[in-house]
């Protein structure tokens, strides 16, 4: 009986152990669609330049123009302020000068004059050359972030 009881207890702990990442997992993904959902971005932007930050691990900005559309540096600012899962996020870094960068990896398959199409409601990003897709992604995995509550993760 007693064997029985302690297999209980270890199977319910075991139970309230993995609905509580379950839970806090989507708590985070959910605070990660929320974030940019309300960014509002919906924007076509020219690569203007590249700006290699790892050569070896192939990471680095592309230096992006606007071409059409809308893209406001405060609006990243002021959701940050509200986060609670995460300390930060960020997906574009803004330059005085109006122009702004994205953080990529394998930044070598992209150059200058490639064109980026952004629609943050739809959570997606794409990178076009000569009218032809080269690249794609969701916004939701092309941000940089940290969260909170995991101190082994790193920027």
């Amino acid at each position: 009986m007693k064997r029985f009881i302690i297999i209980a207890a270890i199977v319910l702990l075991l139970f309230g152990a993995i609905r509580a990442f379950l839970n806090t997992k989507n708590a985070v993904d959910d605070e990660m669609r929320y974030y940019v959902q309300n960014l509002h971005y919906n924007f076509s932007a020219r690569v203007d330049s590249i700006e290699i930050l790892n050569a070896k691990r192939q990471r680095g900005f592309l230096v992006c123009d606007l071409i059409k559309g809308k893209c406001n540096g405060s609006v990243e600012d002021s959701l940050n302020h509200h986060l609670v899962n995460y300390k930060r996020i960020r997906f574009l870094f803004f330059y005085p000068n109006g122009q702004f960068k994205i953080l990529r990896d394998g930044i070598f398959k992209f150059q200058s004059g490639d064109s980026v199409v952004v629609n943050s409601d739809r959570d997606e990003f794409k990178i076009f050359r000569d009218g032809d897709v080269i690249w794609k992604s969701k916004i939701t995995q092309s941000t940089i972030h940290k969260v909170s509550f995991a101190f082994w993760i790193r920027d």
